[in-house]
């Protein structure tokens, strides 16, 4: 409802602007439209009204949360690769990396095991592999970060895909 009372609101300002209010009437049917389309979908059902959703969100979380607490075993003892994403929920950039660090999980498979590491809970991590920037990403292989790995701030696909091959990690070839 709130729409209809937006494009109501909106009608009588640009009516009483020097514009008619024909075309702005014409401009603000299509939200009126949507929620009209949106009402119709919607189905009573016993009493209580259940929305028929087009999209449907699950989240399926690939990516390892690290933690002071697990970061031997998961990080320093693994068999393969890791990259760490290291973040903070206030980071925006952190943010716009998130989507990326599943991405590396999907593409690069068995190769590539990627971990994000937030860093206000665990400082002492922080500390020890001097992360001086958000986010930060980090790079271990056979319980060691490697050398020159280090590297901050957001980076596109392209970027991140650079970084890992420079460092001798490519996705798996697709069949």
């Amino acid at each position: 409802m709130a729409c209809t009372t937006a494009c109501t609101s909106g009608i009588s300002a640009l009516a009483s602007s020097r514009r008619s209010a024909a075309p702005a009437a014409a401009a603000h049917a299509r939200p009126a439209a949507s929620l009209v389309r949106l009402q119709q979908r919607s189905r009573v059902q016993g009493g209580a009204r259940r929305l028929s959703a087009r999209r449907h969100s699950t989240c399926v979380r690939a990516v390892l949360d690290a933690t002071e607490a697990n970061f031997e075993e998961e990080v320093l003892k693994s068999k393969v690769p890791v990259l760490v994403d290291v973040w903070a929920t206030w980071c925006g950039p952190c943010k716009l990396m998130s989507p990326m660090m599943d991405w590396a999980e999907k593409e690069y498979g068995a190769a590539l095991k990627v971990t994000k590491m937030e860093a206000d809970p665990n400082p002492a991590l922080v500390e020890e592999y001097k992360v001086y920037g958000l986010p930060c990403f980090l790079l271990f292989r056979d319980g060691a970060l490697v050398e020159g790995s280090r590297t901050e701030g957001a980076m596109s696909k392209k970027g991140l895909q650079e970084y890992l091959a420079k460092h001798g990690i490519s996705a798996p070839a697709k069949v």
